[in-house]
């Protein structure tokens, strides 16, 4: 039986012409290339919203004070120091105009854990019972997605600040950089378009609620973008540091810095630029409150006077120029030591590597990258890195590892001294690509004190009592997480270059 012919002639059930058909499909895949690889690129480069990478004025040091917490063992007895949110929860107490807070991780109980500080509801109640009793105070709440699982729900912890009648804004991400640009180009073309709420078939592995969460969720998460800032600005003083108000890390090693005076209005600053780009209400966004004349004649507003000890805000790209600036300078003479939990970005590892042939002698205390909330890490990237730097310099970097036990050494702190002072920076940056080169949101101070300063001495002396072992079982050599894997190394040198990585 012979069928019908179509308008053209042929049969009706001849499919068309295979030729077109081709030039058809190359045209659609040269358009969705040219698409991707626009995306790609624009958004590895495009500008970054206001008042983002910053390298704020020098303010006088105004009494600032080094604050650690510490996981260590005393032989068989394991003891811990934690002071840093005893204090953010004594900021909000004293607070009489306004709370600013800024935190990355901000999440409840963790998993069937026992012995963790309930650090997310300590700060929540806090946080309520002081907005209750002042309804007047001014008070936001900056946090990063992941705490709502990249908008698949609400936690209950924001559920109860929004209740209250705090203000809570969820960084809007996407406006920054794609730090992992060849996965998040396909998301922008084909997942960005449609959200991640609505119900889901997949745990959430953030936080162990039982509910269930979108594979939309989960393709976001992949983005490896983050608001990584932890800090807290009153209208008395402000706080920067490397902890986070999560259950789950309760137990690490952080540090902070905590004191008064323009640098907290440096502070705040920043923070309403984060507001300001992620939908925050910030036409009544609270100002530092100023003082008439600050310690050696510096007015509030101004820079610090010569002679004094300064502090700088440096927040995203900016953690990376001063450092290398720093490290640039440093060599006979100089003592440089980093206490850090992730360091892996290619610029500041050849940096160290420079300053040591200059004569500079560098220690590292860092993380072994083997505990994650109770799963167990590879060791990429510190062990690789560390086996590189003391493998180059033929062992005059000395590299130690915190003895950890579970929990982490979180700490992110850079120590250089020489002859006419010390240089001190911290706060929430590892030293890693996505930290330091405009793709996370950052924030350190940077500090130039005389060696004989006291915030200068209280970080020597920590440094010291870890390194040494003074009065308690902190670190262990090299050789205990020594790791010569080839393999690891090209994954390490692979994820840092691509971004396609949790570091």
């Amino acid at each position: 039986m012979r069928c019908l012919p179509g308008r053209s002639g042929r049969p009706a059930s001849q499919p068309g012409n295979p030729s077109k058909n081709r030039r058809f499909a190359r045209v659609v895949g040269v358009g969705f290339a040219c698409a991707y690889l626009v995306l790609l690129v624009y958004n590895l480069t495009k500008p970054l919203p206001a008042g983002i990478s910053v390298e704020g004025p020098l303010r006088p040091v105004d009494g600032m004070e080094f604050m650690a917490d510490l996981t260590f063992q005393v032989g068989q007895e394991r003891r811990v120091e934690q002071r840093i949110f005893d204090r953010v929860i004594s900021m909000i107490e004293a607070a009489e105009g306004f709370v600013v807070i800024d935190m990355f991780l901000f999440k409840g109980q963790y998993g069937e854990e026992t012995g963790l500080r309930p650090l997310a509801r300590e700060l929540t109640q806090s946080l309520v019972e002081k907005k209750t009793f002042d309804p007047d105070l001014e008070v936001w709440f900056i946090t990063d997605e992941i705490n709502n699982f990249y908008g698949a729900y609400t936690s209950r912890e924001i559920a109860r600040l929004q209740e209250a009648g705090i203000e809570v804004v969820a960084t809007r991400t996407e406006r920054l950089r794609d730090s992992n640009p060849a996965f998040s180009a396909f998301w922008r073309m084909l997942f960005g378009w449609f959200g991640t709420a609505g119900p889901g078939w997949l745990p959430d592995i953030i936080n162990s609620s039982g509910r269930r969460v979108t594979a939309r969720a989960y393709v976001k998460m992949l983005n490896f973008k983050a608001n990584h800032r932890k800090l807290i600005v009153t209208d008395k003083e402000c706080l920067i540091t490397s902890a986070n108000p999560h259950d789950g890390s309760s137990l690490h090693s952080n540090i902070g810095f905590v004191g008064a005076g323009p640098i907290c209005g440096d502070l705040l600053d920043g923070e309403r630029a984060v507001a300001a780009f992620s939908g925050g209400t910030v036409q009544d966004w609270p100002a530092y409150p100023a003082k008439k004349t600050q310690p050696g004649g510096s007015r509030d507003g101004g820079e610090a006077g010569p002679g004094q000890g300064t502090v700088q805000m440096v927040t995203e790209g900016k953690i990376r120029s001063s450092l290398l600036d720093d490290l640039a300078a440093a060599g006979l003479g100089h003592q440089v030591d980093l206490a850090m939990f992730y360091l892996s970005e290619r610029g500041v590892v050849e940096a160290l590597l420079a300053a040591e042939e200059r004569g500079a002698s560098i220690r590292l205390i860092l993380d072994s990258n083997k505990d994650a909330f109770g799963r167990e890490k590879n060791g990429i990237p510190n062990r690789q890195v560390a086996g590189e730097l003391v493998r180059k310099s033929e062992g005059r970097i000395q590299v130690r590892w915190y003895d950890t036990r579970g929990e982490q050494f979180h700490t992110k702190l850079v120590r250089v001294a020489g002859p006419g002072g010390v240089v001190i920076m911290g706060g929430s940056a590892n030293l890693t690509r996505r930290n330091i080169r405009d793709y996370n949101l950052e924030a350190d101070l940077r500090f130039s004190l005389s060696r004989n300063a006291p915030l200068a001495l209280a970080v020597e002396e920590y440094i010291e009592r870890i390194f040494t072992n003074d009065g308690g079982d902190y670190t262990l050599p090299f050789e205990a997480y020594r790791d010569e894997s080839w393999i690891k190394g090209v994954l390490y040198r692979l994820e840092e270059f691509t971004g396609f990585c949790s570091f």
